[in-house]
């Protein structure tokens, strides 16, 4: 195996590793609001204890990318024949570091974007049914937006307010349309089992 093939493997396992690190929390979301759920999305969100592993093969395989393209930098210009320019090598080598670091930080860019979202749609509750729910197993950064879009997908929930602490929904529904029991499916099928908290109707 040539350098620049070690090179193209060494760049596709770090996207990969920052594919799998993101993929608990992301991809649940991105499925959630195209109206995929059920035991895909339980799959993908089993994913996040190993998120810190998936982390951690990512940056390492970053590094001795890098490490190698540094070494290949350093060594006097000959006339060998390339597969590539350095340049386009480069650029390539530096769009597969930006891909990966940015699948890594994912969850912390979505999160963000939607932090006033929250605010927002907590200020619009208005006058129909509500009940709050406990909700487990949230854990990583989007758990809570995830909740949240399963719970507005349901027809009949108006909206679904998801924090981590205390770890609940406060839903506002229309119970002729929606059930509590289509809720706390909804939320079990995509691996955050919700049940209706005592003494909160």
């Amino acid at each position: 195996m040539n350098e620049e093939t070690k090179k193209d493997w060494g760049m596709m396992g770090a996207i990969g590793a920052g594919v799998a690190a993101s993929a608990c929390c992301t991809i649940p979301l991105a499925l959630v609001t195209l109206g995929i759920g059920g035991s895909l999305v339980g799959t993908f969100t089993a994913m996040e204890p190993y998120r810190p592993f998936f982390i951690g093969v990512a940056v390492l395989v970053l590094g001795y990318v890098g490490l190698r393209e540094v070494k290949r930098a350093r060594r006097p210009d000959c006339d060998c024949e390339e597969g590539m320019s350095n340049m386009k090598r480069r650029s390539l080598l530096g769009m597969g570091f930006v891909i990966t670091a940015l699948l890594i930080a994912s969850p912390w860019i979505i999160r963000a974007s939607s932090a006033n979202e929250a605010i927002v749609e907590a200020a619009r509750f208005s006058g129909l049914h509500q009940i709050v729910l406990e909700v487990e197993g949230m854990t990583c950064q989007l758990c809570d937006v995830t909740v949240s879009r399963a719970l507005t997908n349901l027809d009949g929930v108006e909206e679904a307010l998801v924090t981590f602490e205390p770890p609940e929904a406060v839903v506002r529904f229309d119970p002729v349309r929606v059930s509590i029991k289509d809720m706390e499916v909804a939320t079990s099928e995509i691996g955050y089992p919700a049940t209706l908290k005592q003494g909160a109707l």
